[in-house]
């Protein structure tokens, strides 16, 4: 999550926690701009009727983005793709830093 945006007015955060998903951030003036969903990597495996996704593209996955401007979006269950989606996802996470603690 961008540590600026985090708990502005639209912010996804509070509705996250809600739910006990963790969420991640670093502050940083650099951004982390991926833009990246992996879907069911983890129970893939232990269920070979699940096939793992990712969705990737330019899409901000704002209202306005998906509403108004103009954007591309990939979405593949192509298993090197979703491995390499997948091992990016977890260098991120061990880098950034928990935004709030999620009991």
């Amino acid at each position: 999550m961008d540590a600026d945006m985090a708990f502005t007015n639209g912010s996804s955060l509070r509705r996250l926690e809600k739910q006990g998903i963790p969420v991640r951030w670093m502050k940083s003036t650099n951004l982390m701009h991926h833009k990246f969903c992996i879907i069911d990597n983890l129970y893939g495996h232990l269920n070979p009727t699940v096939e793992p996704l990712v969705i990737m593209g330019s899409l901000n996955w704002t209202n306005q983005a998906v509403n108004g401007n103009w954007e591309d979006v990939m979405v593949t269950s192509q298993e090197d793709i979703v491995t390499q989606y997948q091992t990016e996802f977890d260098r991120l996470w061990l880098q950034f830093k928990s935004i709030v603690d999620i009991a």
